[in-house]
């Protein structure tokens, strides 16, 4: 079923050319939100095999013809489909685009010209403060550009190495560190080592600036092609793809990947056969927030309302 789903969605966009306005479109409203629930599933749980959704009777030649022509279908596949296209090439693609655009803003060498570039001074003693005050204060150019770091150890003396590459990867791969480590409190871990942001990050005084810094440090890394260890929960990066908005979105899905405990008493009470009223559960939790008992309602008035077989 979903191979032929796969398969059908992508004859609509590419050889019919579906959109909005199309008569068909009633049928790709039905179908591409299925195929799209069959890929998720696949995606936190694999059934399926090796490659099952790529799609290859799509020549990647002419895929990337298209695009440098601008067309429309070949937009719409990397909008609506992309997984119909081996990761490798996306990355590709990708890569060419950020090479495209340092050319447009003049970041690239061109005839013996150097291109701008900003040299930050970062001290080995206080990374993230140096990096977030530098960072934060630059336009979207300026961070798209060569940054040459220059660092200073921890006894005052400016080290040898200034560039835009190994050194800068050093900077970053520093900072990430970091910024992540569960002992600063911007993030915490999963059971399984998967990080999102801590709820007590508020301690914080520019608790938001900092994520933002963070963010940018990662954008940088991504646009540059710089591979860095981030593993981040399945429930965060969803919420960062703004999925929690899609009408295919389950928080129950990604729930284990946030508390397998949480998630499997739930479903423990979900298939209860007995009197659940005997479990005095009401509709309410406590969470020990920095050694402070904080109740959240479920629902309002939930921690006055007692969980029964007609209401769980």
């Amino acid at each position: 079923m979903s191979s032929f789903l796969n398969m059908f969605v992508y004859k609509m966009i590419w050889e019919h050319n579906i959109d909005s306005n199309s008569r068909q479109h009633s049928l790709f409203v039905s179908t591409h939100p299925l195929l799209m629930i069959l890929h998720q599933r696949d995606a936190r749980r694999s059934f399926a095999p090796d490659n099952h959704w790529l799609i290859k009777d799509l020549k990647m030649s002419l895929f990337r013809n298209e695009l440098e022509r601008g067309s429309k279908r070949a937009k719409r596949v990397l909008q609506i489909i992309p997984h119909i296209i081996p990761h490798i090439e996306r990355v590709i693609l990708f890569h060419k685009k950020v090479g495209d655009e340092k050319k447009e803003l003049g970041l690239v060498e061109t005839a013996g010209i150097m291109p701008h570039s900003t040299l930050i001074t970062i001290h080995r003693n206080q990374l993230v403060e140096d990096g977030y005050h530098a960072i934060s204060q630059m336009e979207g150019k300026s961070l798209k550009g060569t940054l040459r770091i220059k660092f200073v150890n921890r006894q005052g003396l400016e080290e040898a190495g200034i560039d835009q590459d190994g050194v800068f990867k050093e900077f970053l791969e520093e900072i990430i560190k970091k910024v992540f480590d569960p002992e600063l409190n911007l993030f915490k871990h999963t059971e399984d080592q998967r990080l999102y942001p801590s709820p007590t990050s508020s301690v914080h005084e520019n608790h938001l600036q900092l994520f933002r810094f963070v963010g940018r440090m990662l954008a940088k890394a991504i646009y540059e092609g710089i591979v860095v260890e981030v593993p981040f929960a399945s429930f965060f990066l969803s919420q960062m793809v703004d999925h929690q908005h899609s009408a295919l979105y389950s928080p129950l899905d990604e729930l284990s990947s946030m508390d397998k405990d949480l998630f499997k008493n739930l479903s423990f009470l979900k298939h209860y056969d007995e009197d659940i009223a005997d479990l005095d559960l009401v509709f309410s939790y406590d969470e020990d927030l920095m050694g402070k008992i904080i109740t959240h309602e479920l629902i309002p008035g939930g921690k006055a309302i007692a969980v029964t077989n007609e209401n769980k």
